[in-house]
C-alpha cells in the first residue's frame, strides 16, 4: 500500500542516483507503474535524467506490430548518452529476447563534402532494412528522387535529405514529413539499422534456414508472413519470428551493461502471471497451419531464466530515505489542511500542488490565498508552488521538507469538471487520381483513369493521362489540360452507369441537362443569399497590441492552414457583412483555439459572444478550456445547461443581459425568451453536425445580423451543399496534431475473442477503451459479459438517461484514469477529449450514419499512442446502405479525412438538401464535383452577366521535352500532383515557391522541367495581355491573341510592331508571327518570346 498510495518510490530512486553517481534501471511490475514512476521522478529531475523504456504495445503472440512511436523510443533510449540517468521499465520486457546491443548501434557517420556515391548510399540503406517509398513519411523508410536521397533513421526525431553532387554530399537537411520540405540544416548524419529485423540477404537466409528447420512439417508457401518477409516486406504481428533472424538474442540486461538494475519488491508474482499469460496466448493463436508460432521459451525467455535474472539484482529499499505516506481515506481538502498546518509550524519549507483542471486550478489559487491572508504568521503562499502535471501520488519527503499534493489523485473526492487538453501541427488535400478511379472528363464524360502515360511525337516526348471509356476506348489527356478531369466520388460498385462513348453524343445530353438545372439551382440561391445580405451586423475589431498578447499565450506554433483560417475570419469580423462561415478541421485539429481568438475579438470590440454546444458533457469541456486559455485577460465567462441550478440558471442570465458576462457557453437551451440578443456579436455553433436546420434558423432568427461561425469535422450534405454553392464560407484545418498517428480500423464480425484481444491490447499499455452500444437495455448486461471474459477490469456505464452526478462522476473517472473501459452510447461523440483513451469498439456499428462513425472513430487516437477502433458486426449480411457507409469508413481513415467524408455522405445520402432533391438525378449522372463546378458558373453568369471568365490555360507548345522525368521524381501520383499544382497555380509568386519546393525535394531542376516551369510563367503572364496560344517550332514562332484585347495593350502592340517590323508581324488572321535567328534552341525562343510578352504588358 505504501507503493501505490505514495510516490515513495520515485523519491527512493532520486535518493539512490545521488549515492550510486551512476545511471540506475528500476523494473517495476507494470508498465502503468513505471508511467506513473517516471512521472513523479519529474517532479526531482529534469526530464534528460528520466527514461521510460516501455513495452510493445502488442499481446504476445500479437497480429499486430508495434507502433512506430515505439521503436523510435527504443533506438533512442538504446543510442543515448550515457550521462547519469534513471531509466524505468516494467517486468514484460525481461521476457523479451532482443538483438545484440551492437545491431542498434550507430553504423556509420557521415559529413558534407564526404566522398559517398549515390548508388553505393542506397545500396547500404537497402541492407540496413531501409524500405523504398514514393516519399518518406515513417521510420525505416527511404526515397530517391534525382540527385537527393530522404531517409529516417529511428534515432532522429525527423527524416534526413542528403543531395549529392557528383560522387559526394552537397548537402544535409532534417526536413518536415507532413510538407515534406526542409526546416533544418546539418553538418553530419549517422545512419543505425532501419527495423528490428535485418531483411538484408544475410538476415534473410538465416531466417529462411531457422524457420525451415523449425517448422519441418509446414509449408512456407501457405504462410504469408513468411512469405512477405522473404520478400523484404515487414508484415503486421512480424515480432512472432523475431528470434530465426538470429543466431543469438540477449535480454534487456545485457543491452544496458552500465546500468545498475533495481527491481520491485514481490515482482515475483508478476513474473508468474505473465509467463501463464504467454502461454495461454500460444495455445489460444497455435490453431493456424499458415501461420506456425514458437515455443512460448523460444520466442521468449521462459519464467525460470527470468527468476534466475532477477535474482542477480538488488530490490530497492523504499526505507532508505526519510517519508512520510499521507492519509489518502481522509481527502485532498484535509490533507491540504494539514500541510498548511505544517508549513505555518515550520515542519515542512514546500508544499507542491497540482491539478490538471483549468478550474478547480483557479479555485485552488483562491483558496490559498484566502488561507494565506487570514493566516497570523508570515506569508505562506511563497511557500506553495501550484503546477500543473500529470497525475502523481502524494508523499511527505522529510528529507527535502516537502509536501507533494495532487488534486485529481483522491477519487472520492474528485472534481465535478472535465478539461480538454490540445496539442496542434500538412497534409496534401487535393484529390488525386489513384489508377482504376473513375473520373469525369468534362467533354467526354466518365471514364476509369488508367495511369500516366509517355508518348513521343516528332521526337518530342510528354507525360498524358489516360482514361479509357466504352468499348476500349482510350483517351489522351495532356497535362495542361486536367482542370477538365474530375474525381467521380461515387463507390465503384454502387455505380450502375455505363462508361461513356468517345463516338457517342448521350454524355453532351446529360451535360445539358444538368447546366439547364444548375441555372435554375443558381437563381434559388442567390435569391436566398440576398435576403440574408441585406442585414448588417456590428464590425468587430480588436486592439493589436492585446490581440498580439492572447495569441502569445497559444503554447504551440499555429499552422499554415490555421493561420489562413484565422486571418479570413477576422477580415470577415471587421465587415458589417454578417460572417456566415465554416470551419472544418478533424477532432484535435485546432478548431477550438480559432473559435477562441475570434470570442477574443468579438468582447474587445465591446460585444458578447455565445458558443453553443449540442450537449452538457461538451459544454462542460469548452468550459474548462476557455477559463484556462482566458484567464490571464479579465474576461467573464459562464457556462448554462440543464444541469446548472436554477437559482443559478437566473443569476447566469440576468448577468449575461446586463453586460457583466462576456463569454457564454450552453447548448440550445439557450434560447430561450428571457436572455436578451442585442449586444451578441459573434455566435459560435460547435460540432454542427448534431443540430438540426430548425435549431438553427430559429438561433438566427432571434439575431439575424450576428456573425456566425460553424465548427465541425464532418459538415452535414445541406452545409456541404450552401459551401460548393458559395453561399457560405469556407476555411479548412486538414493539418494533424504533432506525432498524430492514423487510426488502424478493422471492420469484423463481433466475437468474444477479438473483444479480449482489443481490450487486453489496451490496457496492457495503461490505456483506456470505448465500447459504444446505442441500445441502453444491452449496456448492463454487456458490462457483465466483459467482465466474465476479463475478471479484473475497472468498468464504468455512461448514457444519456442517468442523471446528473452519475454522468459526471462516471465521466471524471474515466477521464482521471481510474476505469479501463467505458461502456457508453453515443453520447461520447460530441467532443470528449480523452488522450489516454485509444480504443474504440463500436457494436452493431452498421446501424450508424457515415459521419457518426467519423464522430466516434475521432474519439480515440488523440495522442502520440496508435489508435484502434472496431466496427463490429452481427453478420456479413448486411443491407446495401449499411454496406456501403461501412466501406467509405474504412477506406477513408487517413487523418483529416473527415471532409471528404462529408463529401462521400453527401453522396451517399443526396445531395439535393437545399432545395428537396431537384437536382441530386443530375449529380448522379454526372457528378458531384462537375455539378458544382457548373452550379458556380452558373451564379457567375447570373451575378454578372456580360463577364465571361477565359481559362487561364492557354495552349503552349515549344516542341521541346517539357515534363517531370521519372527518374527526377518516380511515384506517378506524386508527378500528378506536382502537374495539378502547376495547373492551379495563378501567380509567379507561388510558381516560385513550387519550384524552390521541388529543389528542396528532388534536387537540381533538369532541362524537362526547367521547360516545365519555364512554360507555366508565360502562361500566367500571356494571361494578363490576353494571349491565348503560343507555338514555337524552329520554322515558326506564332502567337494568337483573344478577340477582346485591352487597349493599352494594344497599343504597345501596334508600337512594337511598327518599330521593329522585322522581328514582329501581323497576319490578315490576327496571329503575331515572331522571327527568331537562333531556331533550334528552344529556350532562346522562349526568352525572346518571354520579353516580347513583358513589352506590351
Amino acid at each position: 500500500m505504501i507503493r501505490n498510495n505514495s510516490h515513495i518510490t520515485a523519491a527512493t530512486l532520486v535518493h539512490t542516483l545521488e549515492v550510486e553517481k551512476k545511471s540506475i534501471c528500476y523494473i517495476t511490475s507494470s508498465n502503468s507503474e513505471a508511467i506513473s514512476i517516471c512521472n513523479e521522478l519529474q517532479l526531482y529531475l529534469d526530464e534528460n535524467s528520466v527514461e521510460y523504456f516501455p513495452e510493445r504495445e502488442i499481446l504476445p503472440y500479437d497480429h499486430f506490430s508495434s507502433p512506430e512511436s515505439i521503436l523510435k523510443k527504443r533506438f533512442k533510449i538504446l543510442n543515448s548518452s550515457k550521462d547519469s540517468k534513471i531509466m524505468v521499465t516494467s517486468i514484460k520486457n525481461i521476457f523479451e529476447r532482443f538483438p545484440s546491443r551492437n545491431y542498434f548501434n550507430s553504423l556509420a557517420k557521415f559529413r558534407l563534402d564526404d566522398q559517398l556515391e549515390l548508388n553505393n548510399f542506397k545500396s547500404l540503406l537497402i541492407d540496413n532494412n531501409f524500405i523504398n517509398t514514393d516519399y518518406v513519411d515513417g521510420i525505416n523508410q527511404f526515397s530517391s528522387r534525382g540527385g537527393v536521397i530522404d531517409f529516417w533513421p529511428p534515432i532522429y526525431p525527423n527524416p534526413i535529405r542528403v543531395e549529392f553532387f557528383d560522387e559526394f554530399i552537397e548537402s544535409i537537411r532534417m526536413f518536415d514529413t507532413t510538407t515534406q520540405l526542409t526546416i533544418k540544416k546539418l553538418e553530419e548524419f549517422s545512419i543505425t539499422t532501419g527495423s528490428f529485423l535485418p531483411l538484408h540477404d544475410a538476415g534473410l537466409k538465416i531466417f529462411r534456414d531457422k524457420w525451415r528447420e523449425y517448422f519441418p512439417n509446414y509449408d512456407e508457401r501457405v504462410c504469408n508472413l513468411f512469405q512477405d518477409l522473404n520478400n523484404n516486406i515487414l508484415p503486421e504481428g512480424h515480432e512472432i519470428y523475431l528470434p530465426l533472424f538470429f543466431n543469438q538474442t540477449v535480454n534487456f540486461m545485457d543491452l544496458f551493461p552500465d546500468y545498475k538494475l533495481y527491481i520491485e519488491e514481490g515482482i515475483d508474482v508478476e513474473i508468474n502471471q505473465c509467463w501463464s499469460e504467454i502461454n495461454t496466448r500460444f495455445n489460444n493463436e497455435n490453431i493456424d497451419a499458415s501461420r506456425p508460432l514458437l515455443e512460448p521459451e523460444d520466442l521468449f525467455f521462459d519464467r525460470a531464466l527470468v527468476l534466475n535474472i532477477i535474482s542477480h539484482n538488488q530490490i530497492l529499499d523504499l526505507n532508505s530515505i526519510n517519508a512520510e505516506v499521507l492519509n489518502i481515506d481522509i481527502g485532498f481538502d484535509k490533507n491540504l489542511d494539514i500541510a498548511i498546518d505544517k508549513l505555518k509550524q515550520n515542519l515542512v519549507d514546500k508544499i507542491i500542488i497540482s491539478s490538471m483542471i483549468p478550474s478547480e486550478y483557479e479555485s485552488l489559487n483562491k483558496k490559498l490565498l484566502e488561507k494565506s491572508n487570514s493566516s497570523n504568521s508570515l506569508s505562506i503562499d511563497k511557500k506553495i508552488d501550484l503546477i500543473k502535471s500529470e497525475i502523481f501520488r502524494p508523499l511527505f519527503n522529510l528529507s527535502t521538507r516537502t509536501i507533494y499534493l495532487h488534486r485529481e489523485f483522491f477519487e472520492n473526492d474528485a472534481p465535478s469538471n472535465l478539461t480538454e487538453i490540445h496539442n496542434n501541427i500538412a497534409i496534401d488535400t487535393s484529390i488525386n487520381f489513384n489508377k482504376n478511379d473513375y473520373v469525369i472528363h468534362e467533354n467526354y464524360g466518365l471514364g476509369i483513369y488508367m495511369g500516366l502515360e509517355m508518348v513521343e511525337t516528332k521526337n518530342v516526348a510528354s507525360e498524358y493521362l489516360k482514361i479509357l471509356y466504352a468499348n476500349n476506348e482510350n483517351l489522351y489527356v495532356p497535362l495542361g489540360k486536367t482542370f477538365l478531369i474530375s474525381k467521380y466520388h461515387k463507390n465503384s460498385e454502387k455505380i450502375e452507369s455505363t462508361l461513356d462513348s468517345l463516338s457517342s453524343n448521350k454524355w453532351s445530353q446529360k451535360k445539358k441537362r444538368a447546366e439547364k438545372r444548375a441555372f435554375d439551382h443558381a437563381a434559388e440561391i442567390l435569391d436566398i443569399e440576398s435576403r440574408r445580405m441585406s442585414s448588417s451586423a456590428f464590425s468587430l475589431k480588436v486592439d493589436k497590441s492585446s490581440y498580439k498578447e492572447f495569441i502569445d499565450e497559444f503554447p504551440y506554433k499555429e499552422t499554415d492552414d490555421q493561420n489562413i483560417a484565422i486571418e479570413a475570419i477576422q477580415k470577415d469580423l471587421a465587415l458589417i457583412k454578417p460572417m456566415n462561415r465554416l470551419l472544418c478541421g478533424d477532432v484535435g485539429f485546432g478548431k477550438t483555439e480559432i473559435a477562441m481568438r475570434a470570442a477574443f475579438i468579438c468582447v474587445n470590440g465591446g460585444k458578447q459572444a455565445v458558443i453553443l454546444a449540442p450537449s452538457t458533457v461538451l459544454v462542460s469541456q469548452h468550459y474548462q478550456s476557455f477559463l484556462d486559455r482566458f484567464k490571464k485577460f479579465g474576461i467573464n465567462i459562464q457556462a448554462l445547461n440543464r444541469h446548472t441550478k436554477t437559482i443559478d440558471r437566473k443569476k447566469y442570465i440576468d448577468d449575461f443581459n446586463n453586460g457583466n458576462i462576456d463569454i457564454l457557453i450552453g447548448t440550445h437551451a439557450l434560447f430561450n425568451n428571457t436572455l436578451k440578443y442585442e449586444n451578441i456579436g459573434l455566435l459560435i455553433i460547435d460540432e454542427e453536425h448534431r443540430f438540426g436546420t430548425k435549431q438553427k434558423d430559429v438561433i438566427k432568427s432571434k439575431k439575424p445580423d450576428v456573425h456566425i461561425l460553424y465548427l465541425s469535422a464532418t459538415p452535414i450534405p445541406r452545409t456541404m451543399n450552401f459551401i460548393f454553392a458559395g453561399l457560405k464560407d469556407f476555411s479548412f484545418l486538414h493539418t494533424p496534431p504533432v506525432n498524430r498517428l492514423s487510426i488502424k480500423s478493422f471492420l469484423n464480425i463481433e466475437n468474444d475473442n477479438l473483444m479480449i484481444e482489443a481490450v487486453s491490447r489496451e490496457t496492457a499499455r495503461n490505456g483506456q477503451c470505448f465500447i459504444i452500444q446505442n441500445d441502453i437495455k444491452k449496456l448492463n448486461p454487456l458490462k457483465d459479459h466483459l467482465l466474465r471474459l476479463i475478471p479484473d477490469l475497472k468498468i464504468g456505464i455512461a448514457h444519456g438517461q442517468l442523471n446528473k452526478s452519475e454522468i459526471t462522476k462516471t465521466m471524471n473517472l474515466f477521464q482521471i484514469g481510474k476505469l479501463d473501459v467505458l461502456i457508453c452510447t453515443t453520447i461520447v461523440e460530441m467532443g470528449l477529449d480523452i488522450p489516454n483513451a485509444n480504443t474504440m469498439i463500436i457494436l452493431d456499428s452498421y446501424m450508424f450514419g457515415l459521419a457518426q462513425l467519423h464522430q466516434l472513430r475521432g474519439r480515440v487516437g488523440r495522442s502520440s499512442k496508435q489508435g484502434y477502433c472496431y466496427f463490429l458486426i452481427p453478420t456479413p449480411d448486411l443491407p446495401k446502405s449499411s454496406k456501403e457507409r461501412l466501406d467509405s469508413i474504412m477506406r477513408l481513415s487517413d487523418l483529416g479525412a473527415g471532409f471528404f467524408i462529408a463529401q462521400e455522405d453527401l453522396e451517399l445520402r443526396g445531395g439535393g438538401e437545399i432545395l428537396g432533391d431537384k437536382q441530386s438525378g443530375h449529380i448522379d449522372a454526372i457528378g458531384i464535383s462537375l455539378y458544382l463546378s457548373m452550379l458556380k458558373t452558373a451564379i457567375n453568369d447570373i451575378r454578372e452577366p456580360d463577364i465571361k471568365l477565359e481559362n487561364l490555360n492557354i495552349e503552349i507548345n515549344f516542341f521541346d521535352n517539357a515534363f517531370i522525368p521519372e527518374s527526377y521524381l518516380p511515384a506517378p501520383t506524386e508527378r500528378l500532383k506536382i502537374y495539378r499544382r502547376i495547373n492551379n497555380i495563378n501567380s509567379i509568386q507561388d510558381l516560385t515557391k513550387l519550384k524552390l519546393e521541388l529543389l528542396d525535394r528532388c534536387g537540381k531542376l533538369t532541362d524537362e522541367v526547367s521547360a516545365l516551369f519555364d512554360n507555366a510563367e508565360l502562361n500566367l503572364i500571356s494571361h494578363k495581355v490576353g494571349i491565348k496560344k503560343i507555338s514555337s517550332h524552329p520554322e515558326k514562332t506564332i502567337i494568337q491573341f483573344l478577340s477582346k484585347m485591352n487597349d493599352d495593350v494594344l497599343d504597345r502592340l501596334l508600337f512594337l510592331i511598327r518599330n521593329n517590323h522585322d522581328q514582329y508581324q501581323m497576319d490578315q488572321s490576327g496571329k503575331m508571327n515572331i522571327y527568331i535567328k537562333d531556331k533550334n534552341n528552344s529556350n532562346h525562343r522562349r526568352k525572346i518570346v518571354r520579353n516580347f510578352i513583358n513589352e506590351i504588358s
